[in-house]
This record gives structure tokens, C-alpha cells and sequence, in this order.
């Protein structure tokens, strides 16, 4: 999965949100990788994974986390539910944390391609269309802060220097700048 962010067209007409259709491709999409990081969570445990050709959703995240136990896994597959919970609630996706902005770079690459291939066609299919509802390079601009957590993808696994929690274990610590999520909302499963 190839997660790089596309500058938007350099165009001051250029309008920095989401379409509706955008919108609920993302909440869908958000949904069902919740549900695949809950479940693989569930089979893997506190396994270690061994390689991207693993079959887990969570071997498509960066090499360093392939350690990481299950009640990590569980903050990762809850971070995809966050995020669908923002466009639930009326807003854009917005990231509080590392996690979520690794969560929500996956959304995106998968919702974007989903889209494109006609795969969300049914449930879209009421909701209005828009010149920009393909246009998935524009809110990996507005959407997040910077894409400091893609430099752990990097072949030499080094994070980007003065980058913010992108150690593993802190990846749900919450920005600075972020209004931290409630701390009592649970997990799905």
C-alpha cells in the first residue's frame, strides 16, 4: 500500500473540504478497517508479525509496529473508529494523535482507491455528486498537520527528525494542539 501525500492543484479557487461523497467513503471505509484491526487484533494477539505478507491490515502499518501487543492493536483499530466518529458527528476526520493520522492515511489510500474502481458506487450513489469527488490528492493536504508518521516507511525505518510521537508507544499520546478524545469511550469489541 503506497501511502504518499499529493500536493493539491495550486489554485486559488481550490476549496479545502471534503465532498459528501468523499465524506462517506471515509466513514464507510473507517468502519470496515476498524472492524478488520479488531478482528486481526483478535487473531494475532500479542504475536509479533513477521512481515507485510503477514495478511493483517496491522502488517500494512510501519515495520516498527509489527511488535507491538494487543491492547496497542485495539488503540490502533479504535483510532479507525474515531475518525469515522468525526464525520458521524458533522465533522472532517481530524487526527488528535499519531495513531489516528496513520489510521487516517490508510482510510484515505483505501477509500480513494475503493472509490475510483467503482467498489463504493451502490452507497454513494444517493449522495450528491461534486467536480472534486475523485480529487483524493487535496485532503492529504488539509486533513493533517504534516505526514511525518509516512517517514517510517522509509527503508531505513528512521522517523524524520524533530517528528512528533512517532515511537509506537506513543502514538495515542494526543498533540499538543489536539483536544484529547475521551478517555472513557472504550473499544468496540
Amino acid at each position: 500500500m503506497e501511502l504518499v501525500p499529493q500536493p493539491p492543484p495550486d489554485d486559488d479557487e481550490f476549496v479545502y473540504e471534503l465532498t459528501e461523497r468523499q465524506r462517506r467513503a471515509i466513514m464507510a471505509t473507517a468502519a470496515v478497517l476498524a472492524a478488520t484491526a479488531y478482528g486481526d487484533t483478535e487473531a494475532l494477539g500479542d504475536q509479533v508479525i513477521e512481515s507485510e505478507d503477514h495478511g493483517s491490515l496491522l502488517a500494512a502499518l510501519p515495520p516498527c509496529t509489527w511488535g507491538q501487543d494487543a491492547s496497542w492493536r485495539r488503540q490502533m483499530a479504535r483510532a479507525f473508529d474515531d475518525l469515522a466518529g468525526d464525520i458521524t458527528a458533522g465533522t472532517d476526520p481530524e487526527p488528535t494523535c499519531t495513531g489516528e493520522e496513520m489510521a487516517l492515511h490508510i482510510i484515505l489510500t483505501r477509500a480513494s482507491s475503493d472509490h475510483l474502481a467503482g467498489h463504493l458506487d451502490q452507497m454513494l450513489a444517493k449522495a450528491p455528486a461534486h467536480d472534486n469527488d475523485t480529487d483524493w490528492a487535496a485532503p492529504t493536504s488539509f486533513l493533517f498537520q504534516d505526514h511525518d508518521v509516512l517517514t517510517l516507511y522509509d527503508e531505513d525505518g528512521v522517523p524524520v527528525r524533530d517528528g512528533v510521537n512517532l515511537e509506537p508507544e506513543d502514538w495515542f499520546l494526543p498533540f499538543g494542539d489536539a483536544v484529547a478524545r475521551d478517555p472513557g469511550r472504550g473499544f468496540r469489541f
